[in-house]
């Protein structure tokens, strides 16, 4: 059964008006700076507009994390790209951190004058070890399913986006790999990463740009995968299905 989303043009939860602001161009990391994370993570590094492309020219380039007495080598492979200007790359630690140490990322000697859009301002990104590495895949409490859908309206143009309810297992920051099909034959699908912000991820894009493209009124089913810091993937869901809202209204 298809989900009908219901659009919401005029008040909006804070969550959702901050989910439809445009980014601009910059680098996002997930995990985000400052926070701790298991000696085994997988960093993420977004590009967003003009940064785009440049991410996607780290891959197969050497990067580290340092920290006052240890530094571990990272290898960036490619990750999942959105037709809407942005690109996310995978860093994948060639050994495990050493515990309860803080480690930095250099993103200006690869990156020069880009800006970091969730960390803080004129600081090197880093993040503090935990105890130990995160060996434990994340568990589903609540399946993701779409609750609502709102679409708003500024000189820049449409933000649409549907609000995916759901609810881990799990200590780490959460992340979704979303495959996102028409129901219609024909076209193609596409792919990219959703954060998960507590027990909820925001699926669609901004007026000037996104992770994913939703047409007006239009049915899509979104395959989803959930997995953790350390890249330990949750079990598998059923796919949810869905119409886009429309600037029609209901």
């Amino acid at each position: 059964m298809v989900f009908r989303v219901l659009v919401f043009a005029a008040a909006l939860l804070s969550a959702a008006t901050a989910s439809a602001q445009c980014t601009g161009d910059g680098v996002q990391l997930y995990p985000a700076p400052g926070g701790i994370v298991p000696t085994n993570m997988r960093l993420l590094l977004e590009g967003v507009g003009t940064a785009k492309s440049p991410v996607l020219g780290l891959v197969g380039k050497p990067l580290k994390l340092v920290s006052t007495d240890h530094e571990v080598k990272l290898k960036v492979t490619k990750g999942w790209e959105s037709s809407l200007g942005r690109a996310t790359v995978i860093l994948k630690l060639a050994e495990p951190m050493q515990p309860d140490k803080r480690y930095f990322l250099n993103l200006t000697e690869v990156l020069p004058n880009v800006s970091l859009l969730n960390g803080q301002v004129g600081a090197q990104p880093s993040w503090l070890s935990g105890k130990g590495p995160d060996a434990k895949a994340p568990k589903w409490v609540k399946r993701p399913a779409v609750s609502e859908g709102f679409i708003r309206r500024s000189p820049q143009g449409i933000a649409r986006f549907v609000k995916l309810n759901l609810a881990l297992r799990e200590e780490s920051p959460a992340f979704l790999v979303v495959k996102l099909s028409p129901r219609r034959l024909g076209l193609s699908p596409q792919q990219y990463l959703l954060p998960v912000q507590g027990n909820t991820a925001y699926l669609g894009h901004e007026a000037c740009g996104g992770a994913f493209s939703l047409e007006d009124g239009r049915s899509y089913r979104a395959r989803i995968e959930a997995f953790d810091a350390a890249g330990n993937l949750a079990p598998s869901t059923p796919p949810v299905d869905f119409e886009a809202p429309s600037a029609q209204g209901p």
